[in-house]
C-alpha cells in the first residue's frame, strides 16, 4: 500500500509540521526524547512521526517500540490482552481486562531493553483510555522513566488526564489542508508512480480527505488503478463507495426524525458494532448528516442550535465512554425529544 511504502523513514521527511520536527530533531540528535503527547486532527503525521523517531534512535527499531492500538483493547478486552505474543507473561485470566492492562503495562515497561537505553510505549487514540487505567499510566511513567518512553497519540487532548498531559513534551499537529504540505506530497507521489495529477483531481481529492493524509494517499492509489491520468472524474469515481456510506448515515438521521425506533437500535448496531465504527468518528458523520438536512438560516436556529448542543454533550462524554452505544442513543433520545416539543412539524428539516 502506498500509505506504508511513502510513510516517512525520517523525521524531517514529516511534511507540513515544521515547528515539530525542529523540536524532536534536536532531541534525536541527542540520542533521547522525553515523554511525549502528540496531538492535532487524524491523518496529520503523527504516527508517522513516531516510527521516523524510533527508526532514528534504534538500529533495530523493531525490538524497542510497541504500539498499542487503544480501540482495539477497549473492544476487544481481554482477547486483545491474551492474543497479543507480547503480553502473555502477564496475562492473568482472574483479574478484569482492566486490571490486567494495568498490570501488564507497569511489568512491560520496566523490562530494561537488551540493544538501547530505552524503549518506546506508544498509545493510539489515547483519550479512548477510561480515567483508572490512565492513572496507572502515570505512575508507571514515573517509575519507569530509565527504561521506557511514552508517546501519547490523540485527536482529543482534553480526554488525556492533566496528570499525564503535565508529565509530557505537548506536540501539536496542524491540519494539512491549512498549508500546501498535501499538494506538495501528492504530487510527489503521483509523479513517483508515473501518473498524472490534474489541478482538478488534486482539488477533488482534498475536498474529500479533508486534510487526512493517509486517506488522500489510499484514494490516489486506488484512482491510479483505474487511469494513470488521475483528474475528477476517477477520483469521483473512487470516493462512489464513501457516498453510499454517507446516504446510509443521512437515512439513518430520517429514521430518527421519522420516530423508527426499532430501525434506528439496528441501524446503530450495525454501525457501531458490526461495521466497527468509532463513537466520535460516528457523530462526526451524524453531525454533517444533519447540517445536510437542515435548511441552516432558513428553517428553525433555535432548533439547530440546540440539537449541536447536544452533540457536544455527546462528544464530550465520548471521551471517557466504555460504550459508544449508550452516548450516541441518548442524543438521539434528545434530539427526538427536542423535535416533538416543536409540534408536528419538523423544523429546518428538508
Amino acid at each position: 500500500m502506498w500509505t506504508e511504502k511513502y510513510r516517512p523513514k525520517r523525521v524531517e521527511e514529516i511534511v507540513g509540521q515544521d515547528a515539530v520536527v525542529k523540536r524532536l530533531k534536536g532531541f534525536v540528535k541527542e540520542r533521547t526524547i522525553p515523554n511525549l503527547l502528540l496531538w492535532g486532527p487524524k491523518g496529520t503525521g503523527k504516527t508517522s512521526m513516531v516510527y521516523a523517531v524510533a527508526a532514528e534512535l534504534y538500529d533495530s527499531y523493531e525490538e524497542n517500540i510497541v504500539v498499542i492500538e487503544c480501540s482495539d483493547f477497549m473492544e476487544q478486552r481481554k482477547k486483545w490482552l491474551r492474543d497479543d505474543e507480547r503480553f502473555k507473561l502477564f496475562y492473568n485470566e482472574q483479574k478484569s481486562a482492566i486490571d490486567i492492562f494495568k498490570g501488564t503495562m507497569r511489568e512491560y515497561a520496566a523490562l530494561a531493553p537488551i540493544t538501547a537505553d530505552f524503549k518506546l510505549l506508544v498509545f493510539n487514540n489515547a483519550d479512548l483510555l477510561p480515567l483508572n487505567a490512565q492513572q496507572a499510566l502515570r505512575r508507571t511513567m514515573e517509575r519507569s522513566n530509565k527504561t521506557s518512553r511514552f508517546v501519547f497519540c490523540t485527536t482529543k487532548p482534553a480526554g488525556i488526564i492533566p496528570a499525564i498531559r503535565s508529565r509530557c513534551l505537548n506536540l501539536f499537529f496542524r491540519s494539512l489542508a491549512k498549508s500546501d504540505a498535501m499538494d506538495t506530497l501528492l504530487r510527489r507521489i503521483a509523479k513517483e508512480e508515473g501518473a498524472e495529477l490534474t489541478e482538478g483531481g488534486l482539488l477533488l481529492l482534498k475536498v474529500y480527505a479533508r486534510g487526512d493524509a493517509g486517506a488522500a494517499i489510499t484514494m490516489l492509489e486506488a484512482a491510479s488503478a483505474i487511469s494513470l491520468q488521475i483528474d475528477g472524474k476517477a477520483i469521483k469515481e473512487v470516493v462512489r463507495n464513501a457516498f453510499f456510506q454517507r446516504k446510509k448515515v443521512e437515512e439513518f438521521v430520517d429514521s430518527i426524525f421519522e420516530g423508527q425506533y426499532d430501525k434506528i437500535r439496528t441501524d446503530l448496531e450495525i454501525m457501531i458494532k458490526d461495521e466497527r465504527k468509532d463513537g466520535p468518528e460516528f457523530l462526526v458523520e451524524l453531525h454533517a448528516a444533519l447540517r445536510r438536512k437542515m435548511k441552516v438560516g432558513r428553517g428553525d436556529p433555535v432548533s439547530f442550535a440546540q440539537f449541536m448542543l447536544y452533540e457536544g454533550e455527546a462528544d464530550y462524554e465520548l471521551c471517557n465512554s466504555l460504550n459508544n452505544m449508550i452516548h450516541i442513543e441518548e442524543m438521539i433520545t434528545k434530539w427526538r425529544q427536542q423535535q416533538n416539543s416543536g409540534g408536528s412539524k419538523q423544523p429546518g428539516i428538508i
